[in-house]
This record gives C-alpha cells, sequence and structure tokens, in this order.
C-alpha cells in the first residue's frame, strides 16, 4: 500500500473502508502493510464480520451480551475463526455422511452436537443449494432433518422442565409442539416470541392512552385488536378439527390465520401478559377461555380495592373468548353451560379457573391425535403433495408429549408410557433414524429396571451396528435376473393408485409367513416367487409390494416423493427419469 493513493487516507477512513470488506479481503487487506494489520484487527470489523456472518448462537458464546459490551472487551477475530472453524468441520462431516450409508447416523449427531451454532450452515444447504446440484435432493434433504432434530430436542427441553415443574412460558410449551412440523417456514420459539412483542406493541400503539386504562378495558381491547388482525377465530367454522388449527406458528404466519379455542386463546394470553394484564387459559370442556385476574390492590375496573383490617383482599376475574369475540363473557353464561353439560356444582369452579400449563399442553396433544385421525381419513385415497402441517410429524410430536408429559404417579405414567412405546419406536425407525441418541438419553430411562428397558437396549445395539457397518451389497446376478425394475424408479401401484419409488428389491419375498398369509400373497398371479419391492409411497409410508402391481413411470415424481427422495437419491435425473441413487454400497448395480 506504500505506493497507493490508499496512503494518503486517514485511519478513520480505511477503517471504515475495511468495515465493508468480506472477511477474507479484511484479512488479505492487513497483510499489506502494518498500517493495514493494525486496521484488519479491529475489534469493531470482526464484530461486525460475527453479526453478519451467523444469525444463531450457542447461549455458551453469550452473543448478545457481547454486543452490548465495550467491543474492546471480546476478543472478536478469535470468536470468529473459532465459528468459521466449526462451520467447516461441520461441513466436512456432513459431506462425509452424504457419500455412504455407513457411519451416516453417527455423522448426523456429530454435526448436530454444535447445536445453534450449526443453523446457519444447515439453512444454507436447505435453501441455497442449486437444483443443478450433483445431490440437490440428498443434500437439502440431510440439512432439513438435522434441522428438525434440533428443533425436537429444544422442544423435548421445554417439556422436559415443565414435567418437572420448573418455571416455562405457556407459549413456549405450546410452540414445542410447532418445532416438530415447521420445516423450512418461520415459526420456532425465538419468531413467536418475536412476533408476540411485535403484537404487545402494536396493541398499545393503537390506543393513545392504553396505560390508563382499566384491566378489564385493557383486556377488551387486546381481543379486539388480534380479532380486527384475523389472528384468532377460524372463519372457516367447517374445518374446526384441520390439524393445521392445533399450531401457534401457523395461526400467527399463515396466510389463513385460523386455529383452535386454546391456540387462540394461548395468543391472546401472550399478547396480554405483555402488556400487564394477568390473563391464563382455563380448562373449560369443548372450549378453551381465558381467565383474567385483578391485580393484588385494584379491581377489573380500577378502583382501589378495601377490606376488613387485616383479610386478604377479595380475588376477582373475568373471562374472555377471543376465538368468538371481543366482548367480556358473563360467568352466570359460562355456569349455565356447565350445569348443562351435567357438570356437579361442587366441580363448576376448577373448570372456570385458570389452568396449569400442564393440563393445557395435554389437551394440545389430545386434540392433535384426534386431528391426526381426521386427517389421516381425508388422506386416504388423494394423490399429490404432503400436507402441512405434515401428519407424521404432528403424531410423533404427539407421541414425544405423552411419553414426557402427565401425572407423576408412578403406576399411571409407566402404563401410558407403554402404550406410546411401540408407536414411537415405529415411528423413529422409519422416519426420524436421526433421533436414535435422543431415544437412547431420553426413553430408555424411563424403563429402567423394566423389561422393555432390555428391549430398547438390543434395539439400540441393533441400530448402532447396522449404521457402524457396511452394508451388505445386493449385485445383480443370474439369481436376480428376473428382477424388471431398478433402485430410483418411479411407479404407480396397478391396483391402489398410488405412486411411489424404489428404495430396494428381493427377487422374490422374504417376509414372514404371518404377513404373507395376512397379504394374500399365494393368491396372486405370481405368488411369492416373483419380485418383490421396498418402496416410499407419496404418504411417506413404506411398503412391501409384489413386482406384478409395479407399473413404471416416466413422468416427473410429484412434490411429496421429491421432498422425500433426498433420503435416498442424490437427484431426479431428467434424461433417464430416474432418481439417482445415494444408496449404491448397498445396490452397486443399479
Amino acid at each position: 500500500m506504500d505506493n497507493s493513493p490508499l496512503r494518503l487516507l486517514p485511519d478513520e477512513l480505511l477503517e471504515q473502508i475495511a468495515y465493508y470488506l468480506p472477511p477474507s479481503a479484511t484479512l488479505a487487506f492487513g497483510s499489506t502493510c502494518k498500517r493495514g494489520n493494525k486496521i484488519a484487527y479491529e475489534h469493531l470489523i470482526w464484530r461486525a464480520h460475527c453479526k453478519l456472518g451467523w444469525q444463531y448462537w450457542q447461549p455458551k458464546h453469550d452473543f448478545e451480551e457481547k454486543l452490548e459490551q465495550p467491543p474492546a472487551q471480546t476478543h472478536w477475530r478469535k470468536l470468529y475463526n473459532e465459528r468459521r472453524k466449526a462451520d467447516n468441520k461441520a461441513l466436512e462431516t456432513f459431506n462425509e455422511l452424504l457419500k455412504t450409508q455407513q457411519l451416516r447416523v453417527q455423522r448426523v449427531e456429530e454435526v448436530a452436537k454444535l447445536g445453534r451454532d450449526v443453523r446457519d450452515m444447515l439453512l444454507k444447504l436447505r435453501n441455497e443449494t442449486p437444483e443443478d446440484a450433483e445431490d440437490v435432493l440428498a443434500r437439502r434433504w440431510y440439512a432439513d432433518a438435522i434441522l428438525g432434530h434440533l428443533n425436537r430436542q429444544i422442544a423435548l427441553e421445554k417439556w422436559t422442565r415443565l414435567q418437572n415443574r420448573q418455571m416455562v412460558r405457556l407459549e413456549e410449551v405450546l410452540g414445542a409442539y410447532d418445532l416438530f412440523v415447521l420445516g423450512g417456514r418461520p415459526g420456532d420459539l425465538a419468531d413467536l416470541d418475536k412476533e408476540f412483542d411485535r403484537l404487545a406493541d402494536a396493541v398499545k400503539a393503537s390506543h393513545v392512552a392504553f396505560d390508563e386504562l382499566s384491566v378489564r378495558m385493557k383486556a377488551v381491547h387486546v381481543a379486539a385488536y388480534l380479532r380486527s388482525e384475523n389472528l384468532v377465530g377460524n372463519p372457516n367454522v367447517g374445518d374446526y378439527h384441520a390439524l393445521r388449527n392445533n399450531f401457534l406458528s401457523i395461526a400467527l404466519f399463515d396466510e389463513v390465520h385460523t386455529s383452535l379455542p386454546l391456540q387462540s386463546v394461548a395468543i391472546y394470553c401472550a399478547v396480554a401478559r405483555r402488556l400487564g394484564v394477568n390473563a391464563k387459559p382455563s380448562n373449560y370442556p369443548a372450549h378453551v377461555h381465558a381467565v383474567i385476574e385483578a391485580p393484588a390492590d385494584v379491581t377489573l375496573d380500577g378502583k382501589q380495592k378495601t377490606s376488613a383490617q387485616g383479610a386478604e383482599p377479595e380475588m376477582e376475574f373475568m373471562h374472555m373468548d377471543p376465538w368468538n369475540s371481543s366482548e367480556e363473557v358473563p360467568r352466570d353464561q359460562l355456569i349455565r353451560r356447565l350445569t348443562q353439560m351435567g357438570v356437579p356444582p361442587n366441580q363448576q369452579q376448577g373448570l372456570l379457573a385458570a389452568s396449569n400449563n400442564l393440563e393445557i399442553t395435554l389437551r394440545t396433544g389430545r386434540n392433535i391425535m384426534h386431528s391426526v385421525q381426521e386427517a389421516r381419513n381425508r388422506q386416504r385415497g388423494s394423490r399429490g403433495g404432503l400436507p402441512y402441517p405434515d401428519i407424521e410429524c404432528a403424531w410423533y410430536a404427539m407421541l414425544w408429549s405423552l411419553m414426557i408429559l402427565g401425572e407423576r404417579d408412578g403406576a399411571t405414567t409407566l402404563h401410558r408410557r407403554r402404550q406410546c412405546l411401540p408407536y414411537i419406536a415405529e415411528h423413529f425407525q422409519q422416519h426420524f433414524p436421526e433421533d436414535l441418541g435422543m431415544i437412547e438419553r431420553v426413553i430408555a430411562p424411563m424403563f429402567e429396571g423394566e423389561g422393555e428397558h432390555t428391549v430398547l437396549a438390543h434395539l439400540f445395539e441393533q441400530q448402532r451396528a447396522a449404521d457402524r457397518n457396511a452394508k451388505a451389497p445386493f449385485p445383480r446376478s443370474t439369481l436376480t435376473k428376473n428382477v424388471e425394475y431398478k433402485i430410483g424408479q418411479h411407479f404407480q401401484h396397478k391396483r391402489y393408485g398410488y405412486g411411489g419409488f424404489i428404495i430396494g428389491w428381493d427377487f422374490k419375498c422374504t417376509a414372514d409367513p404371518g404377513w404373507i398369509a395376512q397379504m394374500q400373497v399365494d393368491q396372486l398371479p405370481g405368488g411369492r416367487n416373483q419380485p418383490f419391492y421396498n418402496v416410499v409411497a407419496d404418504d411417506k409410508s413404506q411398503r412391501y409390494v409384489a413386482e406384478e402391481n409395479i407399473e413404471r413411470l416416466y413422468m416427473t415424481p410429484n412434490e411429496s416423493l421429491m421432498l422425500q427422495a433426498g433420503r435416498w437419491f442424490k437427484r431426479w435425473d431428467k434424461e433417464r427419469k430416474i432418481f439417482v441413487s445415494n444408496i449404491q454400497d448397498e445396490y452397486p448395480d443399479d
């Protein structure tokens, strides 16, 4: 730089130039001369690189606190180098897991250990991998799988805190269900927090004297604002039990803001509490209401409370139903409905009072169970893209909530967990193999001393061994000459009409005798000695199909299949009309 016009510029201006350089250029600038080197080490410059380079940080970094401190108090360049090194190591591991099925789960776990520090890299892989990349489907699928795993870990942490009676907010434990279904959409717990803060500010700005209103008027005004923005309620009453209505993120961020009364009340309470209104959901039968409690020293209408000397002031409540109205719900109306339902008078007070977060979270789980059953019934016979939220992800969320949450009575809890265990084990193996470590860490201790613990230990060892060992290859040979179709081919089931793709084959049926009898395999024209194929259907299920029922398709698969294919394939080959295999270690000739 000694012979450059830059030498004439003051340090302050050179710092501003360096501030806008990318990190690699900053380092190059620092190598030009002593002045450049001094400027390239400025804390403000590397703080900016850290801030612009990554949105997500592990709590151990105390990143937000560091931003508030004087720049020189933090070694920003060192912090930048640590994050960049972690990204490079994670990307190297990620690329390795794409190459082979061997140690794939272990490598997924290695990447996931970085937690929030790896989110930015994974989001970039999922959202910015170009369509013409050689392994575009695999890269996107595994990035999304690890992000989903990280989200589920956070959900389990929130539910575990709730079960252990530790402090956790209602919107966090309900938002934990959303973490199972988000995919690439907004709505994680940080997004929910920001949105509730924004709504609280908007409510306050919508009334010039909001702080001067009584609690009763504030409660009504919050409901009126949320209803005016269509953020609570459901105009499509005929779709009341739709699965989408169980999730806060969909109610807040989707173009069509629909929800069940429970979610509407949760949104209402989250905003109201940010505005100083003590609002909580009730566990009222069939339709959750919000219960608003007056402060200890003031009535709902803003008057000073008076009480006899030494006596506790009488508690005062009101009820709101933001799903239906912005008006207060009279207490006698609620009591009358309970009486009509046949609820005894001595039980009515408990249903009118504020409920606890555990009861509301469990109620959400039961609602999701009901909605999933309806959604599966609707999906039968339908073709095309997967619905949002994903049915299997929602079902998985419900199963996990039932495993963690509930009564603390030993026998009751063990019975409930035993009922859930086969379903969660099946779901994990079929749809979420990346959760193996989470299952080992969270579920195994629940069955300590029980027979299930031995069964689980055996399952874990099987899964670890399958991941550790190379896959047994199935090459083409004279024995397999009758196997017509190949890995990655798109097909339609001749009898049932669903679409799918092939992920495995046997030269004859290898299912157990019970399955063969149940499915009446021997009644097929080709019987059990024809080739059979492991396939993935467009509803995400994995099936075993006789060759005579396979009809190859040469069209581009629908969105549902394209979203799932990355677990087994690199990309869709438009010329050959086939998925390019990423499981060639198992089927080397396909």
